[in-house]
């Protein structure tokens, strides 16, 4: 019997090194990376939710792995570097909506969570390594209603 290492595939997830065109901060570090490193960046919000809902189901099964990386400079210019790998993580879908009705009442978005309503936006927002207003700006500054999956790095779920 011969012992050899399997390699397995690899479900790349990269995290944004700076706020991205459009949002206010555009150009300026996201600090997605150290979020993530010391343990406050918890998940990362995705709308393409079949699609990472497939990969999730071979990374828990085994027959993937999760590269967390980041661009080393400019997107797609630019090699990538490797935050971490992970064998194991947990999905979640959301939905969320802030229409201008909500927003001119000084309302924070509706969000719910695998069909539950959640009210702590905030916490949501930190979870995702964001301060809120960076949060509302970067899910909601093209339109009022945003769909797709959580994918969680810990244990931790909604």
């Amino acid at each position: 019997m011969k012992n050899r290492i399997e390699r397995l595939k690899l479900a790349v997830l990269l995290l944004t090194v700076n706020f991205l065109a459009g949002h206010s901060k555009a150009g300026k570090p996201t600090g997605f990376a150290d979020a993530y490193k010391s343990k406050i960046k918890l998940h990362t919000m995705r709308e393409n939710y079949e699609y990472w809902a497939a990969k999730v189901e071979k990374i828990n099964a085994g027959k993937m792995e999760l590269s967390i990386r980041q661009w080393a400079g400019k997107p797609y210019n630019s090699n990538q570097s490797e935050l971490d790998r992970l064998q194991h993580v947990h999905l979640q879908r959301f939905e969320m909506y802030w229409y201008k009705s909500q927003r001119e009442k000084g309302e924070l978005p509706t969000v719910c969570i695998d069909g539950k309503l959640y009210t702590d936006v905030k916490t949501l927002a930190a979870n995702d390594g964001l301060e809120l207003e960076d949060w509302l700006e970067w899910f909601f500054k093209k339109k009022e209603t945003v769909s797709g999956c959580i994918i969680h790095f810990t244990d931790f779920k909604y």
